[in-house]
């Protein structure tokens, strides 16, 4: 029975070694302890909305707290639901299109001239 187990447990870390599923994570330079992970975003506006979306899920978790009926409680979370309504209300959104559009145009002039370059 024990040998099974260390047989299993022999091919379960053979197979672990060559796993190629573990690139989310990179090691953080200059700490052992720390990783980091990457987000991808199609640019500037998905990038806003995507903090958008945050801020609006957290709003609604802290409005959900109004039914526990702390009264303390419920103030700090209607506080923080302000901050973050403001939060969202600064967002400028026309300009964040703006910004993506003049972000295509920087990558479409830096590849022409590359090309002149060459």
């Amino acid at each position: 029975m024990e040998t099974k187990t260390a047989q299993e447990l022999e091919a379960f870390a053979s197979l672990l070694t060559k796993a190629t599923e573990f690139n989310m994570l990179d090691p953080y330079h200059n700490r052992e302890d720390m990783y980091t992970a990457k987000l991808f975003f199609s640019g500037y506006n998905d990038l806003n909305l995507a903090v958008m979306d945050i801020i609006q899920v957290c709003m609604t978790a802290l409005y959900s707290m109004e039914e526990s009926g702390n009264d303390r409680k419920l103030a700090s979370a209607l506080t923080i639901a302000d901050v973050l309504q403001i939060a969202l209300d600064l967002m400028p959104m026309e300009e964040f299109q703006i910004l993506d559009s003049c972000h295509q145009l920087h990558l479409k002039l830096k590849d022409l001239e590359n090309e002149n370059q060459e």
